[in-house]
């Protein structure tokens, strides 16, 4: 039982780090997006316009330190080698995903949903796919608790995400309420996702 809870506890202790690394990480990318000169042609595109060679580099790195930050949740949950590298695509691409619509919520409210949906999947996808190569038969008796989980979470960010609103119009200077609660909600995905799969991986 002692192993199962320190188990646990790196595996949650992982998915928080994950957390704080790829949100410094989004706070950059919305710093190099808000600091160049070119950020609308970025976001939207351009036929005659295009981002410098400075903001891909920028990117490129900021990503990749995203993608080391997204390893650790699948190292603490065994993940090794090739292994790791592919499990930690799937995150990565949810994470891109995220960010995509955390920029387009400015033009699109409705994408916060999706948003939202983006942060629950990337360590919802990491996790399972870290215990799939050495647990393979027995990977279903983890994901149905694990996306139980998750749908809980989601479904509290979206109750968070109308309390807000709410919240709002009974207080109009609480603008950004409405994104940072429901963020707040569906971020505490990164640490309670990797613990259930680490509570729940056979020994």
């Amino acid at each position: 039982m002692r192993r199962i809870w320190l188990r646990v506890a790196l595996a949650a202790g992982a998915g928080l780090a994950s957390l704080v690394v790829c949100s410094a990480v989004a706070v950059a990318i919305l710093l190099l997006l808000s600091n160049a000169a070119d950020w609308w042609y970025s976001i939207f595109g351009s036929p005659s316009y295009g981002p410098s060679p400075i903001f891909w580099v920028g990117l490129v790195i900021l990503l990749i330190v995203a993608a080391a930050g997204l390893s650790l949740p699948a190292l603490a949950l065994g993940a090794r080698g090739r292994h790791l590298r592919n499990t930690v695509v799937l995150p990565v691409l949810g994470f891109c995903t995220f960010m995509v619509f955390a920029v387009a919520v400015i033009v699109l409210p409705w994408g916060v949903l999706l948003a939202l949906m983006a942060i629950v999947a990337t360590p919802l996808t990491g996790s399972l796919f870290a215990i799939r190569e050495d647990y393979r038969y027995t990977v279903a008796l983890v994901e149905g608790p694990t996306l139980i989980g998750a749908g809980a979470i989601y479904g509290a960010s979206l109750l968070a995400t109308l309390v807000a609103m709410w919240l709002r119009s009974v207080e109009p200077g609480w603008l950004i309420l409405p994104l940072v609660l429901p963020l707040i909600v569906a971020s505490s995905s990164w640490v309670v996702l990797p613990a259930i799969v680490a509570a729940l991986r056979p020994d």
